[in-house]
């Protein structure tokens, strides 16, 4: 019961952020947004633990997975076929997602998240424009990025709402899946962007060190429903059990 529930609270969640950024138009071009179920999974982590949730705590998230369809959007760009329509297109769609995240934020409005939330998404383009000239050059450094990247928006909201115990969830968990998915897409050739600069010695011993910390993570987190801590469990077994 409690993993259905959950699964039907992320699934609501996801709906709301596709009807907010809802632009018919786009969608006949270039599809629906991106919406990423993993990212869904850890910034509703409060509500899904039966935290106090807000009208206003879920308008913040439903702009978070905006800012998060934005930046999934704007990957998926090939630099070197700007000129492409479907590009372009592209490129128009993550502008029009970012733009609704500050139509929700705007209607709450919340001037402490507005301001801390721009201050990351001026952060996260500054690391992936760095990545784009080269991967960090150690693995601390990689994590660093990728934490900033991958748990940075969701990192802000769980401090800002006073949820700051999951953070530590996050900064693991997030960077790990990503990890390991670019380096098995990796092996494929199937990666571009900032992606295809990542060093592969560097990625394992990432994996390695987040594996360990996510562990701890998860044991720490007495005050997590168990259903939850199996839910994580579940997303990273293979890598806990066998990191590369």
């Amino acid at each position: 019961m409690e993993t259905k529930q959950m699964k039907m609270n992320i699934e609501n969640y996801m709906n709301e952020v596709k009807y907010a950024l809802r632009e018919p138009i786009l969608e006949r071009d270039v599809g629906e947004p991106p919406i990423d179920a993993l990212k869904s999974f850890f910034l509703l982590l409060p509500l899904l633990n039966g935290e106090k949730w807000t009208e206003q705590l879920n308008t913040t998230a439903v702009a978070v997975g905006a800012v998060h369809a934005a930046f999934d959007a704007h990957d998926m760009i090939d630099l070197t076929k700007v000129d492409n329509k479907q590009q372009q297109l592209t490129v128009l769609s993550g502008d029009h997602y970012s733009g609704i995240h500050y139509r929700l934020l705007a209607s709450i409005p919340d001037f402490d998240f507005i301001r801390t939330l721009s201050q990351t998404i001026g952060q996260i383009n500054e690391v992936k424009t760095i990545f784009h000239e080269g991967a960090p050059d150690s693995p601390e450094k990689l994590i660093k990025a990728i934490r900033k990247i991958e748990g940075g928006c969701i990192t802000e909201f769980l401090n800002v709402f006073d949820f700051s115990r999951y953070t530590s969830l996050v900064n693991t968990a997030l960077p790990l899946l990503w990890l390991h998915s670019t380096t098995e897409l990796n092996k494929t050739g199937q990666v571009d962007g900032f992606r295809a600069n990542l060093k592969d010695v560097d990625a394992q011993q990432a994996i390695r060190i987040l594996s360990t910390e996510l562990q701890e993570a998860v044991e720490e987190a007495s005050f997590l429903m168990p259903f939850l801590q199996s839910a994580i469990r579940q997303l990273t077994i293979p890598l806990l059990e066998n990191p590369i």
